[in-house]
């Protein structure tokens, strides 16, 4: 297989893929999609999941309050037009999964409603162990061509459009030119950024995820925003799992330290993950959650979300003797990936023609129904745009270019091991950058990342297939920790999103800069990687 055309190509088989395949075929579309793992089990989901967001709904919030809501998400360097995309249409997504067979609704046809006023958010509890599963069966339902075990490498352009990509069989290493008159990219948040203390197999995102469509798009030519937050996991008991810190107050367990003082109060619900770094670098850690005050029917329910999303934390529990009724339970503050990437609008079209990205691939959205909603949406929009587009063409030459430099460590009889380097990398944004970010450290990683690029990223190989995707996610790698590092030195003041759980903060900036309320937004320009701001859309609905 060497040559392949289609209407739609989706890059990615995670919710926001999967979403995207069924949309599209469900409008005719020829429609062909790529996983680098299999559809399923892959993506952020694949392990299961606990709750989904249903947005306006009369059980949660109005119209008018998803409003509000998405025009105070412009603090947090959101387009409110997404986000107010998402709240209206969560509750048909939610449908969808529930269509698809997965139980999102208690056996007496209710929803268990998690209600978090301090934070003006609702979660429905759920049982999705399988929602992946399902997700993948409803997929192989539509006409969609599903292709297993292919990395997608690169973007193919012509005269500024996106025409499709090339996707790399990790397996056989076979190299396929995929034409199609619009692309999606869904392949997830940016992982694999810093080191993570229990391995790379057990943290909350798959280790799959490695920045894959963030660092295409960036090659093509889109503009990328938020590049200078980081995920700091704090629900994770370890081994993953997101028991406590998405909960009400009322029902959430105490945070203490190693002192057994109390950690978290309701004052601290927008900055929370701020409050746990803090613990840690003035030496109270390590930190617990305390669970043991809690009534049986939380606990209960505690159980069954363990039990839904990353079981394993139950059996991490049951290896080291512990109970949630009895002892503290141990956690750490894991920094999971990058969470910015290309900017999108509501229909998710980035600022290249042909060009489209849906999940926590994007600039400012992650989670299920984030990704169910984003990826329906672009599922739709690029339909459209293939119903009216002529047929994709792409220079030969272009083409025979790209595959040469990619299938360039294989011919490498001598050269840096991918893995290897990908370890000093990650070794240098953990080490200069994190969660406490210093202009004068970030300075010397920078300089430390580009002698590393500049010596080795050309020498890097692979003695097989897998061995290539190493290399060439190292590559993508490389590309986002630089991206990292140069948005956190030019955003000059601290940032908090999401309760502090992506955080910005510079201790030489530490306060919050109104001025800076605006992207700071990378482009490749001339080959080169080029710094600029932007300011955020007003939600238009007004």
């Amino acid at each position: 297989m060497d040559f392949v055309k289609t209407e739609v190509l989706i890059i990615g088989g995670g919710i926001a893929g999967c979403f995207a395949a069924i949309r599209a075929s469900e409008m005719g579309r020829e429609v062909v999609l790529l996983e680098k793992a299999t559809i399923r089990r892959s993506g952020s989901v694949g392990p299961g999941m606990d709750h989904v967001f249903i947005g306006v709904h009369p059980e949660t919030i109005t119209l008018e309050e998803a409003k509000e809501h998405a025009k105070a998400c412009r603090k947090e360097l959101m387009d409110p037009n997404v986000i107010l995309a998402i709240y209206k249409e969560a509750y048909d997504r939610t449908l969808d999964l529930e269509r698809f067979g997965i139980p999102v609704r208690e056996d007496d046809g209710t929803y268990f409603i998690w209600k978090i006023p301090e934070r003006k958010f609702y979660l429905v509890s759920y049982r999705g162990i399988d929602t992946k599963v399902k997700l993948a069966e409803a997929v192989r339902k539509t006409s969609t061509r599903v292709i297993e075990r292919t990395m997608g490498v690169e973007l193919l352009c012509h005269e500024g459009l996106v025409v499709g990509a090339l996707g790399l069989n990790t397996r056989t290493g076979e190299i396929t030119s995929f034409l199609a008159k619009a692309t999606i990219l869904c392949t997830g948040e940016a992982g694999r950024q810093y080191l993570e203390p229990d391995g790379p197999f057990v943290t909350y995102f798959p280790n799959t995820n490695t920045g894959d469509s963030e660092a295409m798009s960036y090659r093509a030519g889109a503009e990328l925003a938020n590049m200078e937050y980081i995920y700091m996991d704090y629900t994770s008991v370890r081994a993953g799992g997101g028991i406590a810190g998405i909960k009400p107050f009322d029902k959430m367990g105490y945070l203490v330290n190693s002192k057994g003082e109390k950690v978290l109060t309701k004052e601290h619900s927008t900055a929370r993950g701020f409050v746990m770094a803090k613990e840690l670098a003035e030496g109270r850690g390590p930190l617990y959650w305390d669970f043991r005050h809690l009534p049986e029917d939380v606990l209960a329910m505690y159980e069954r979300e363990m039990s839904h999303e990353w079981p394993v934390t139950k059996e991490w529990l049951k290896q080291r003797g512990l109970d949630l009724r009895k002892d503290l339970i141990p956690i750490q503050l894991v920094p999971t990936g990058i969470i910015g990437g290309p900017i999108v609008d509501e229909s998710c079209q980035t600022s290249v023609e042909g060009l489209y990205v849906a999940g926590a691939a994007a600039a400012y959205v992650m989670g299920l129904t984030e990704a169910a909603v984003c990826g329906h949406r672009a599922g739709e929009s690029a339909a459209r745009h293939a119903m009216e587009a002529g047929e994709p063409e792409c220079d030969p030459k272009f083409v025979d270019n790209l595959k040469r430099e990619i299938i360039g460590p294989l011919r490498r009889h001598r050269g840096a091991n991918p893995i290897e380097l990908e370890k000093a990398i990650r070794a240098i944004t953990t080490d200069y950058v994190g969660y406490f970010k210093s202009g004068n450290m970030m300075q010397k990683g920078l300089d430390k990342l580009l002698e590393l690029k500049d010596k080795y990223l050309s020498t890097v190989r692979a003695k097989g297939p897998h061995e290539l995707m190493r290399c060439l996610e190292v590559r993508n790698i490389s590309d986002l920790a630089e991206m990292h590092i140069r948005t956190s030195l030019m955003r000059t003041e601290s940032r908090m999103r999401r309760v502090g759980l992506y955080p910005h903060y510079r201790v030489d900036y530490p306060k919050t800069d109104p001025s800076w309320e605006k992207w700071v937004v990378v482009k490749r320009e001339n080959g080169k990687m080029h710094l600029f701001t932007k300011e955020i859309p007003a939600l238009k609905e007004e």
